[in-house]
């Protein structure tokens, strides 16, 4: 089948096997299969959701690693020009990726396959490397960019939430990206003014810029106004312009698995681009004196400001909110109105097609075409219309039987249950939404970093450049980390009156400690710290705590 026996052996939990091959001199560790994966990549892509049998999984990656002395195991590409880590997001394998993100091997001979160090300790504070080759922007085909292109990725969400992805896009948005996004909003809004005044400035005179009917070629106009005119048509199509290039490129980033995700994780990407077409079709035709400009501008000013929308990203309540609000549109608002248009042309021909047609001259029933019947419908459906029947339908009967079975169907069913699933709706996705916020978040963050970098190079890149050892140099991620929860040490508080607090009682996981007369401090060690693993104790006195 193409498989090795490495593979084959590591794959179905035999590490005695994987042992004897991986010992004989002979075997070929970095060897690939007919797929062109490693033992590494047939790992990964054996990874399941059930946890005990990811345990083994890496346990044996884990053992390979050590084993072998060659690091570019890791980094070798199968026939789809994926790494093991690469596979791994791509695949979906969340547990897999989480423990290659966060392995740290501390001993000095394996430490070269650690994704993460810690540079240094104290108490519940550490500070550590994360080797970022592979895993930002600055690399190419970064696992960053895959999560957030990737539509057909699953469990993306959840993977940008792991270190160092989460702190990384956290600290790309507050060096550059907040405030290139505050930028793209002020140029938003005064795009949206101008377009909205240039509208009311053509209902107020609406020969102003028009093409002469008779002399198309020249365009001349006249007075301080009519230029004002002409610069903001001039802006607005320039800036229209900008938005599809800008938009366009987006949407080829973005890999698609079906028709739903293109709407979902291209939503304003799509509406985007509808604006600023619009945008141009008004203007063009405004200018060319076409009446029809006012159908393209109306639609182009309500999704302009309905775009607005984009901008609540940038605040975490707002922006999960939003998310909310398009999952609601997306998946129970669209049903409704597919259902509710059967009902409403079925109803609306049959109820039209009921009314005798009137005389001229004689007053008819607003049921009296389908058009009208259509409108009269809607109006039941709110509430706002009447089921007296009408005098001039050829069965009066049941011409009321059918209006009373669309009130049912419509005002009764349909909109009542469109508003339960709309609550269940709200409440399966509100634990998601924080993450999908936080997705969409990540992609306005790789927009503008692509930007910057064309602008200012690699200024504003992120992680510096490290030696561990002699030929260990790795462009690395510095993340501080406070965990009180794992701090399973205990320290004396020092009062002012020369004595220590009275004694800490062992709970939750502290050790007690005594109080220490701080006059004697000298001879008394002031912190303990027990080690997990061996329950050595670490002992350091106050001078040592000074010098530190």
């Amino acid at each position: 089948m193409g498989q090795t026996p490495l593979a084959l052996a590591a794959c179905t939990n035999q590490p005695d096997i994987v042992t004897l091959l991986m010992d004989n001199s002979k075997t070929n560790i970095k060897i690939q299969d007919s797929y062109g994966n490693t033992v590494l990549h047939a790992l990964v892509t054996v990874t399941m959701d059930q946890e005990p049998h990811n345990a083994f999984i890496i346990q044996m990656y884990d053992k390979i690693i050590r084993s072998c002395k060659d690091k570019a195991l890791e980094s070798k590409k199968n026939k789809k020009g994926l790494t093991s880590m690469q596979l791994a997001v791509t695949e979906g394998k969340l547990e897999i990726l989480k423990y290659i993100l966060n392995r740290e091997i501390k001993d000095d001979e394996n430490r070269m396959w650690s994704w993460k160090i810690t540079d240094w300790s104290y108490g519940p504070v550490s500070s550590i490397f994360y080797d970022l080759e592979g895993v930002d922007t600055s690399s190419k085909k970064s696992i960053l960019e895959m999560l957030v292109y990737n539509t057909d990725i699953k469990d993306r969400h959840e993977m940008l939430n792991l270190e160092p992805l989460h702190s990384l896009l956290q600290m790309k948005w507050d060096k550059f990206a907040r405030h290139m996004f505050l930028l793209s909003f002020l140029f938003f809004f005064i795009f949206d003014i101008i377009f909205t005044c240039l509208f009311y400035l053509q209902r107020k005179d609406d020969k102003a810029l028009k093409l002469s009917q008779q002399n198309r070629s020249a365009f001349k106009p006249s007075g301080t106004k009519s230029w004002l005119q002409v610069l903001g048509h001039v802006y607005v199509l320039t800036c229209s312009i900008c938005i599809i290039i800008e938009e366009s490129f987006l949407i080829n980033r973005l890999t698609f698995s079906d028709l739903q995700s293109v709407v979902s994780d291209a939503w304003f990407n799509i509406i985007f681009i509808t604006q600023a077409v619009l945008v141009i079709l008004s203007s063009i035709t405004y200018m060319c004196g076409i009446e029809e400009s006012l159908i393209f501008m109306v639609i182009a000013i309500t999704l302009g400001w309905t775009n607005m929308l984009y901008y609540t990203r940038g605040f975490q309540s707002l922006g999960i909110y939003s998310v909310m609000v398009q999952k609601v549109i997306l998946n129970d608002v669209s049903k409704f109105l597919l259902v509710y248009l059967l009902f409403l042309l079925g109803f609306g021909v049959a109820l039209a097609s009921l009314i005798e047609h009137c005389a001229e001259g004689e007053d008819c029933s607003s049921y009296g075409s389908f058009r009208t019947a259509i409108v009269e419908l809607f109006k039941l459906t709110l509430g706002l219309g009447d089921l007296e029947m009408q005098k001039d339908a050829k069965y009066p009967t049941l011409f009321l039987i059918l209006l009373i079975i669309y009130v049912i169907s419509t005002f009764v069913l349909l909109l009542n249950m469109l508003i339960a699933l709309m609550s269940e709706t709200v409440d399966n996705i509100s634990k998601e939404s924080e993450n999908i916020w936080r997705l969409q978040r990540a992609s306005t963050i790789l927009k503008f970093e692509k930007t910057i970098k064309f602008l200012f190079g690699d200024k504003f890149r992120l992680g510096v450049m490290h030696n561990f050892s002699d030929n260990d140099k790795r462009l690395c991620l510095r993340i501080s980390k406070v965990k009180w929860s794992e701090w399973h040490r205990a320290v004396t508080c020092v009062q002012e009156e020369g004595v220590t607090q009275s004694k800490v009682k062992e709970a939750d996981g502290f050790s007690s400690i005594t109080a220490v007369d701080v006059s004697d401090r000298g001879r008394h060690p002031i912190i303990v710290q027990e080690n997990e693993e061996d329950s050595d104790m670490e002992i350091f006195s106050s001078s040592e705590i000074q010098n530190y």
